[in-house]
């Protein structure tokens, strides 16, 4: 019994890791140019892409708009800000409040970590000035899947750049 249990555990371990496909030998062909320019461009889509939500995300936030927040936000979405608190997608839209505080912001240094046709990984910097005009920084990942044929947020980890 302990045999099958640990072999059902490896196999749901290489599932999970996507072991079992790196474990399959590849043909020792290159990608042709024309596969691998596709690709890069789907990437530089998507990354345009989801650069284009995320702004929209960012001043719906500020502007205190729920209903686009709500449409790009996924219902099982887990976050954490640069507070260290967490909050569900619920909880997310229940704090959100016109900002009357921040005066300018920007998004940089953005990365498509990862990517699937499912899912993807975005890091990315995004900096607030107050009208005071002091600035803080934030590294922030977020991690979208695509459902219905639009990409939704499903996580989301803030950290505070001093």
């Amino acid at each position: 019994m302990k045999s099958i249990l640990a072999v059902a555990t490896l196999m749901a371990m290489l599932s999970l890791c996507n072991l079992s496909e790196k474990l399959k030998p590849e043909a020792k062909s290159s990608p042709s140019p024309d596969k691998t320019t596709a690709a890069a461009t789907d990437r530089n889509a998507v990354l345009a892409e989801l650069l284009k939500i995320e702004r929209e995300i960012t001043q719906a936030s500020l502007e205190g708009d729920l209903s686009t927040l709500a449409t790009y936000i996924a219902d099982d979405y887990s976050g954490a800000g640069v507070d260290g608190r967490s909050q569900n997608k619920n909880q997310l839209l229940a704090s959100t409040k016109p900002d009357k505080i921040t005066k300018s912001w920007t998004i940089t240094d953005a990365q498509l970590v990862s990517l699937d046709e499912e899912s993807a990984v975005l890091n990315y910097v995004q900096s607030q000035t107050s009208r005071s005009g002091v600035t803080a920084r934030a590294r922030v990942i977020d991690t979208f899947v695509r459902r219905d044929g639009r990409w939704q947020i499903k996580s989301e980890q803030q950290t505070l750049i001093r």
